[in-house]
């Protein structure tokens, strides 16, 4: 007997994950991580997934003293009747069992996250975004490092194994800056006005914090282009 074989559906040949973020977000470093896990339960891509970073800074507000100015962007973000204490105590059980080791203390102050986000459009030469923003998260919410401070984010560039290229253009200050600032203007001209979102082989939008199983649906829906995929924004990251 003579017979062929079709396939359900079209072979996706790479996984793309463009995410929405800020390094000041404890939702987007608690967001990438449940992606992670909901990453392991893919099977049979051809290649890993590929991350792209888009940065979106969040509002600092006007507190000097570190405390408050944290506290106080927090505060921004919460639903009535919840304190920034309650706030941080939800986040530390979500974070462990993500293996996230969040460090209200030690964080100082708010910083001005343009130049994490400008080493993440380096980073993204070398295919190392993930890797970078993991740890650019960590330095933050867990060792209080200032991730502000461009000497700061050399040294997490060099612990994440970027090249000495990629360092040396960071630390012109010239390089990849107009992009960081073009791409926050774009974003925002789109009518995002807040993080984590992702967007998954450019047709599935998951919007704001999510929990692990929504990210595997998403998945599903990205990988399986006979699923409808999700109405929302559809030009948001093209």
């Amino acid at each position: 007997m003579n017979a062929s074989l079709q396939p359900l559906v079209p072979y996706a040949p790479r996984l793309t994950l463009d995410v929405v973020a800020d390094f000041t977000c404890p939702w987007s470093f608690l967001g990438l991580r449940r992606i992670a896990r909901a990453l392991g339960n893919v099977q049979g891509l051809a290649q890993p997934p590929l991350l792209r970073w888009h940065g979106f800074r969040l509002p600092r507000g006007a507190a000097s003293e570190a405390q408050a100015a944290w506290r106080g962007q927090l505060a921004t973000r919460l639903p009535p009747g919840m304190t920034p204490q309650l706030a941080e105590q939800s986040l530390e059980e979500a974070g462990r069992e993500l293996g996230i080791q969040f460090d209200f203390a030690r964080i100082a102050g708010v910083p001005d996250t343009a130049e994490s986000h400008r080493l993440m459009v380096l980073a993204a030469r070398e295919g190392r975004q993930a890797t970078l923003a993991d740890a650019i998260f960590r330095a933050y919410f867990e060792q209080g490092r200032d991730i502000g401070a461009r000497e700061e984010l050399l040294q997490i560039g060099r612990e994440v194994g970027l090249s000495a290229e990629a360092l040396a253009a960071f630390d012109d200050a010239t390089q990849e800056s107009d992009a960081v600032t073009a791409e926050e203007q774009r974003l925002r001209a789109l009518g995002v006005d807040n993080v984590p979102n992702l967007l998954l082989n450019g047709r599935v939008l998951v919007p704001g914090p999510a929990d692990v199983d929504t990210y595997v649906q998403a998945l599903d829906q990205a990988m399986f282009p006979g699923t409808p995929p999700a109405a929302a924004h559809p030009r948001l990251l093209n």
